[in-house]
C-alpha cells in the first residue's frame, strides 16, 4: 500500500482544504479509541472474513439504535431546561435580566447538545468500523495524505463536508452552480432551527394566540430529540456505506483485478475503466471517499497516465463504441457499480446512464439500484456478489 501513496503523490493528488479543527478532533479521539483498545497496528481483514450479512446488519442495528436514543433524549434535555427557563422566568423578571438569563442558558444547553452528540457520533462510527475490521490507523489503508480511514469517518461522524480533491483533472461540481451549492450549506446548517419554528408557527397560527404560543414552545422538545436522533441515524448510515465501501474497492482491485483478467484488457479497455469511475464521481456531483478508493486504485493497477481528461462522459461514449464487445461488457459492469458505490443515484446519473447501457439498460439499472440498496442496509456479502466484474453481458 506504500507504493499506492507513492504513485498517488506522483499522479498530483491534492487536498484543496487540509483538515479542519472538527476533523483534527475526530481524528485524534478515533485514534485514542483504537490506541485504547490495541488495534492501532492491525491490518485489514478481507470480507469473506466477517460475520455473515444477518450478523453483520444485527449489530449494526443494535448499534445505530442506542445512539439514536442516546441523542434523542439529549436533545429533549437540553431543549426542556430552555423551554423551562423561558416558561418558569419569563413573566418573573425585568426583561434585561430574563434575556441574559435566557440567552446564557440557552447557549450552554446548545454546546452541551453538540457536544455529546460530537462525541456520541465518533464513538459511533467507531463501534461499526470494529464490524468491518477497520479500527486500526495504520496509513495506507484509504486515501492518502489527510484521507486515510480516521478522516473519512470523522468527517461523517461530525458531518463535516468531505474536502474538495484535485485529481487527474476531475471536477465532480463542474454541472453544480456556486447559488445551489450556498444554497444547499445554508439550509444544512439551519435545519434543525427550520424545522422546529416551522411545527411552532403552524400551531400557534391553528390553535390561536396568548399564553397558547407560550405553551406550544414544548412542542420543540420531541421535534429536537426527533431530529438528533435521525441525524445520529444518517451519521451512521453514511460511515457504514464508507466501511463498506473501502471494503468492496480492495476486493475489486485485489480479487476481481487479477493479473491474468487485467492480460485480457486492451489499452483502451483500461483507460475506460478510469472513465467509468470519474465520470460517475461527475454525474454523482460529490467526492464520496467510496469512489475516490475505486478510482485511486484503479488508477495503480492500470498504471494510468495523468494527462488525459478523464472525466468527459462523451468521450467514455465514444471509446465504449471503440473496445471489443467483451470488454464493452465489463466496463459497463464497472459503470453500475460506481453509480452504486456512493449509495445514491442522482438525477444526472440516471438521465445519463442508459445512454451507455442501451439495450440493457433494464438490466444494468436494476443491478445498479439493487447494489445500491444492499450497500445502504448493510448487506456487504450480497454486495460483493453483485461486484462482479466479467466479459459476459449483466
Amino acid at each position: 500500500m506504500s507504493e499506492l501513496n507513492d504513485r498517488v503523490k506522483e499522479s498530483a493528488y491534492i487536498r484543496e482544504e487540509t483538515p479542519g479543527f472538527l476533523e483534527k478532533i475526530g481524528v485524534a479521539y478515533y485514534r485514542y479509541l483504537t490506541k485504547k483498545s490495541g488495534t492501532a497496528d492491525m491490518q485489514n481483514i478481507s470480507i469473506d472474513d466477517l460475520p455473515p450479512d444477518i450478523t453483520l446488519q444485527t449489530l449494526a442495528a443494535n448499534i445505530t439504535t442506542f445512539a439514536a436514543v442516546i441523542a434523542f433524549a439529549i436533545g429533549s434535555l437540553t431543549t426542556f431546561v430552555s423551554i423551562w427557563v423561558e416558561w418558569t422566568y419569563q413573566d418573573q423578571m425585568e426583561s434585561t435580566a430574563y434575556y441574559i438569563l435566557y440567552g446564557s442558558v440557552l447557549i450552554t444547553m446548545l454546546i452541551i447538545e453538540m457536544a455529546v452528540l460530537f462525541w456520541l457520533g465518533l464513538k459511533t462510527v467507531y463501534s461499526l468500523a470494529c464490524l468491518t475490521g477497520h479500527n486500526q490507523t495504520i496509513k495506507g489503508s484509504c486515501l492518502p495524505g489527510d484521507d486515510a480511514v480516521p478522516n473519512i469517518l470523522a468527517r461523517a461522524a461530525l458531518e463535516v463536508p468531505d474536502p474538495v480533491i484535485h485529481y487527474l483533472g476531475i471536477d465532480p461540481l463542474k454541472h453544480l452552480s456556486k447559488s445551489k451549492l450556498f444554497m444547499v450549506a445554508f439550509l444544512y446548517k439551519a435545519k434543525v432551527i427550520l424545522s422546529g419554528m416551522l411545527v411552532k408557527f403552524l400551531l400557534i397560527r391553528i390553535f390561536g394566540k396568548g399564553e397558547a404560543r407560550t405553551a406550544f414552545s414544548w412542542v420543540a422538545i420531541p421535534i429536537t430529540g426527533i431530529w438528533d436522533a435521525f441525524t445520529l441515524y444518517k451519521v451512521a448510515r453514511e460511515a457504514r456505506l464508507r466501511l463498506f465501501g473501502n471494503k468492496l474497492a480492495a476486493y475489486i482491485v485485489n480479487d476481481m483485478l487479477t493479473d491474468d483478467f487485467i492480460e485480457q484488457l486492451s489499452p483502451k479497455a483500461r483507460e475506460g475503466a478510469i472513465r467509468a469511475v470519474a465520470t460517475m464521481m461527475v454525474l454523482a456531483q460529490n467526492y464520496h471517499p467510496n469512489m475516490l478508493v475505486l478510482l485511486l486504485r484503479l488508477c495503480d493497477t492500470f498504471k494510468i497516465d495523468n494527462r488525459c481528461e478523464y472525466d468527459n462522459w462523451d468521450d467514455f461514449l465514444m471509446l465504449l463504441d471503440e473496445v471489443s464487445t467483451s470488454e464493452r461488457y465489463f466496463l459497463l459492469d464497472l459503470l453500475s457499480v460506481s453509480a452504486a458505490f456512493d449509495g445514491h443515484l442522482s438525477q444526472l446519473e440516471r438521465h445519463h446512464l442508459p445512454e451507455a447501457f442501451k439495450e440493457l439498460t433494464d438490466v444494468y439499472m436494476q443491478r445498479t439500484e439493487q447494489l445500491k440498496t444492499l450497500l445502504l442496509n448493510g448487506q456487504l456479502h450480497a454486495a460483493k456478489e453483485l461486484c462482479t466484474l466479467d466479459f459476459e453481458a449483466g
